[in-house]
Formats: structure tokens, sequence, C-alpha cells
């Protein structure tokens, strides 16, 4: 594979791995389960706020690690001999 190829992997990957850490910050504030759902199985707000500061780290990594991909694939795709704009 060429440097501009994998530098495009990078970047897709990077992509992904910010949309993970949204869904996964997303999906523990929106609780478990189906949508509808029935006001007995709603959950306080002093729940969500704990459980969501929980996975607020798990998050934010996964959302980093795709940032420091997009940057790393961003310089395999600029090539060695490109100035910077």
């Amino acid at each position: 594979m060429t440097r501009r190829r994998i530098g495009l992997a990078l970047i897709l990957l990077g992509l992904l791995g910010i949309v993970w850490g949204v869904l996964h910050v997303a999906e523990v504030a929106n609780g478990p389960g189906p949508w509808p759902r029935r006001f007995e199985d709603q959950r306080g707000y002093d729940q969500v706020k704990r459980d969501l500061h929980r996975s607020l780290f798990g998050g934010c990594v996964r959302a980093g690690l795709g940032c420091v991909l997009i940057a790393v694939g961003g310089r395999l795709r600029r090539g060695q001999g490109e100035a910077p704009r």
C-alpha cells in the first residue's frame, strides 16, 4: 500500500473513533433499551449524571485517539516532499 492509502485509512479510522466516542457517551446518557420508554422506566437526574460522568473519560479517550489517527493520517497523505499549507 502506498503512504497516501495508509493515510486515508488512518483518517477514516480516526473519524470512526470520534463517532464511537460520541456514541458511547450518548448511549450512556440515553440509557439502555429500546424506545419509546414508559414513565416508570425513566432514570432520575442524579443517576444519569453519575453514569455520564463515569463514561465521559472513556468517550474522550476514544475521540482523542480518533483525532490522533486523523493527524497521523493527514501527515502520511501530505507526504515527505510537500510543504505544509
